[in-house]
């Protein structure tokens, strides 16, 4: 590499170097789109779909329009929103890709196409050996790589949004590219709601210790898009990290001062990052990076952007899209790490990060998700004082846990705590609610024709159970307690999200955004534990059925309680 990249790092460039070193990454780029080749399964329709998802709608667009709308139309020269009962929204202005796409299917014109309707990615990447060689990770939407620029090992992080993106339909030849550096912005300092709303134009960045740097991002147009309407992917340059704090903790490897240490330093990042307009939605273990003893936050894939600075996405740390600046629109999130907002519904939306640390590893989800009566509380009540922790939670602010990390003694163990709630690393992806309408809408009355065959594979047929549950917590419901449910707040759908994403963690293997053959150790599920976490309150949750009740807003189910009793099932042949 020239020496233009030893400047990849800087904060502060001259305006000759920048445009010296912007020259060298685009020339690098070059050389490294070709060897991005991919297949997809996903169609035009899918693609339209990804698109308005994308798209940033105007200022006068409201959450209501935002989070409500469920099918979408283009007739003519307009493109419209519809919600549930395809009743117009807003209109708005179509795309270059999107008349692209258009233009090559007019079949897709003036037809209702439903926000649920992308179809499961089963394609793969078609990586040579040395880049297979150089690979970090592989997530839903994106690739890692090792790579060394002027003697710096870098992380590079290739992110789709557009699944036609390095397929034969769009190569490296009909890419177009506009790429920015760290030195082009100065460091985002504060964010104000309302009295900033307007102020989205300032170059700057989060630029803070606790959160990944990103040196280079250059952002993926199709060549035809002459003003960058939509960005259809990323190739970023970030700092390269050891390891990440999941995998740590679950070795067992740091000492109680470390773990002191790393849960400071997530506090801090979270914090700047609200502070400067980004709240992050996608708190699992795993996206918290570790140089040394000093924690990254990383991977903003699932954020609410309250600032709507352009900047932050011209580097690579939000997407565009106005779904991005309410929660609530995000229907998105890990199993055991979303809160119910971001999942379309209301109630808990605390986050347990911070307590991984405090616990050895089947302890801290033993807490959070095992169902236990008043004498295990006790107990438990007597070890965690034990550990010199007044409370689990500060009873101030449930998130800081200021309390924990200044008074813990020792690491929290309980002796009898299984692993068999903790969810495994291969089954903690991010899952898009948006598609669960369409691969479910068979589920219901035990109809299984629509699910996919990796996920009847799974042992113990893993969603087999939280189906059968959510079918007779509905059956109670209209049955039992009478309620009739006008406003949609518990179809079969979302109490199925509540209860495998919030109040029992399951995973979501053959449903996630980019699932794996080989993923076939999947958790066990046995209807009985599942019941009595409905009925029973955990260490530091309700119970899954208070759970469920309340995501219902303002005309959610009176209050009431939910108990099951075994019985014997006789049947005659």
């Amino acid at each position: 590499m020239l020496t233009e990249f030893l400047w990849l790092t800087a904060l502060t460039l001259n305006e000759d170097e920048r445009e010296a070193l912007r020259g060298e990454i685009n020339e690098w780029v070059k050389c490294f789109l070709p060897k991005l080749e991919r297949e997809s399964t996903r169609t035009d329709k899918c693609r339209l779909v990804a698109s308005v998802e994308r798209h940033e709608f105007g200022d006068d667009v409201s959450r209501h329009h935002v989070t409500d709308w469920r099918f979408f139309k283009f007739v003519g020269k307009k493109s419209l929103l519809f919600d549930e009962k395809k009743k117009m929204l807003k209109e708005f202005k179509a795309t270059t890709v999107q008349k692209k796409i258009l233009r090559r299917n007019p079949s897709l014109l003036d037809v209702f196409i439903g926000r649920s309707e992308i179809k499961e990615e089963n394609g793969e990447w078609k990586l040579d050996n040395q880049l297979k060689g150089k690979l970090i990770s592989e997530g839903g939407e994106a690739l890692v790589f090792s790579e060394k620029f002027g003697g710096h090992e870098m992380a590079v992080r290739v992110q789709i949004f557009d699944p036609i993106l390095f397929t034969k339909k769009l190569g490296a030849d009909q890419i177009k590219l506009k790429t920015h550096l760290i030195s082009d912005f100065e460091t985002a300092i504060d964010y104000k709601l309302f009295n900033d709303e307007k102020n989205n134009e300032d170059f700057v960045v989060p630029i803070h210790e606790n959160v990944i740097r990103h040196y280079v991002n250059v952002e993926l147009y199709d060549s035809g898009d002459v003003n960058e309407e939509d960005c259809l992917g990323w190739i970023t340059i970030m700092e390269k990290c050891e390891g990440d704090l999941r995998e740590e903790l679950k070795r067992d490897t740091l000492d109680l001062e470390e773990r002191k240490k790393i849960a400071r330093g997530i506090q801090s990042g979270i914090k700047y990052l609200f502070k400067v307009g980004i709240e992050h939605k996608d708190r699992k273990l795993a996206n918290y990076l570790l140089i040394g003893d000093v924690v990254r936050i990383c991977d903003f894939g699932l954020v609410r952007e309250n600032s709507g600075r352009k900047s932050y996405r011209n580097l690579g740390y939000t997407r565009k899209g106005k779904k991005y600046r309410f929660e609530s629109a995000l229907f998105a999130g890990t199993p055991g790490f979303a809160g119910q907002w971001q999942l379309g519904g209301e109630g808990d939306n605390n986050n347990n990060d911070i307590l991984y640390l405090f616990c050895d590893w089947n302890t801290s989800w033993s807490l959070i998700y095992r169902p236990i009566n008043e004498n295990q509380r006790t107990e438990i009540d007597k070890i965690v004082k034990n550990c010199g922790v007044r409370n689990l939670k500060d009873e101030n602010y449930a998130k800081d846990y200021d309390h924990m990390i200044d008074n813990i003694t020792k690491i929290i163990s309980l002796p009898n705590a299984s692993d068999s709630i903790c969810l495994d690393s291969n089954l903690m992806k991010s899952y898009q609610m948006s598609n669960f309408k369409q691969k479910m809408t068979k589920c219901v009355n035990a109809e299984f024709r629509n699910l996919t065959k990796n996920t009847l594979d799974q042992k113990s047929s893993n969603l087999c159970v939280p189906i059968s549950v959510t079918t007779l917590l509905r059956y109670a419901m209209k049955n039992d307690v009478n309620f009739d449910d006008k406003n949609k707040n518990y179809t079969f759908e979302k109490i199925l999200m509540t209860l495998t994403m919030i109040v029992y963690p399951r995973s979501l293997a053959g449903l996630n955004l980019n699932p794996k053959k080989e993923e076939k150790d999947y958790q066990k599920n046995e209807i009985e534990t599942m019941l009595e976490r409905i009925c029973k309150k955990t260490y530091l949750k309700d119970s899954g059925w208070e759970i469920v009740r309340k995501q219902g807003f303002g005309a959610g189910l009176r209050f009431s309680e939910c108990e099951f009793k075994k019985g014997i099932c006789l049947s005659k042949i």
